[in-house]
């Protein structure tokens, strides 16, 4: 990346924080909040985290002024000054899959169901091999029975928003758009992340930006990183460049 201006668009679980047992255990490395937080500084970057993560969450666990923050798949972001919600977004639906998912999560060892505000969760890294089709029949009678929202897999989790045509490729485009305005001339755009949920950004940045899977597997990204140490190193030299 050459250009004298950057917008950084990041993942939190599995590209800024390793992948836990627990969901609720992941943390950010100090070392890694002390680099994020001089690349933030910086007049020439706007650094931004998008996850599929509560707001509220996200904002907890990252713990930085400066930054912008993108929770639940990007249907809400804040910070800095910025405030968006998907005018669409509704959680009338989603109340009552929060109800179905914790009778079926009760039957399921193992299982977690976790609310977001603009998403509801069932966690499954717990759950026994053999009882995982399960989790599976869970969630398509589920689609079947709430056609107001979407089901997205992750990690060992799904996730039920509003069925509102957003994701977080939509939510990157949204934030680089307004960040090139703030930082007063045409950035380079960078985003890295682990998941599937990440393949939907790497698609729509693929054209217009430096996209970047952590991890195996395949993959709509143009570059590949090993490791979170390997984002945390990648994140110092933009620093060092920016500052």
């Amino acid at each position: 990346m050459s250009a004298r201006r950057a917008v950084v668009i990041l993942d939190f679980d599995g590209t800024l924080a390793p992948i836990v047992a627990s969901p609720q255990a992941s943390a950010l490395a100090r070392p890694a909040r002390a680099t994020l937080a001089r690349l933030a500084a910086s007049p020439r970057a706007r650094v931004a985290v998008v996850s599929g993560r509560a707001l509220s969450d996200l904002q907890r666990r990252v713990g930085l002024a400066g930054l912008v923050y993108g929770g639940c798949h990007g249907l809400e972001v804040a910070g800095d000054g910025w405030r968006f919600r998907h005018p669409r977004a509704r959680t009338r639906a989603l109340a009552g899959a929060r109800r179905a998912l914790a009778a079926g999560a009760a039957r399921l060892p193992g299982a977690r169901v976790e609310w977001k505000g603009l998403a509801v969760a069932l966690h499954y890294r717990r759950v026994p091999a053999a009882r995982r089709p399960a989790v599976r029949a869970l969630v398509r009678e589920l689609e079947r029975r709430l056609p107001g929202l979407a089901v997205i897999p992750g990690n060992r989790v799904y996730d039920f928003v509003p069925r509102v045509g957003w994701d977080k490729g939509m939510a990157a485009r949204w934030i680089a758009r307004r960040a090139r305005a703030e930082l007063g001339g045409p950035p380079a755009v960078l985003y890295a992340g682990d998941d599937t949920t990440d393949e939907a950004a790497f698609r729509r940045l693929r054209r217009s930006g430096v996209t970047i899977r952590v991890g195996g597997g395949p993959t709509a990204a143009e570059f590949a990183l090993r490791s979170v140490a390997d984002v945390h190193a990648l994140l110092g030299w933009l620093a060092r460049a920016l500052g």
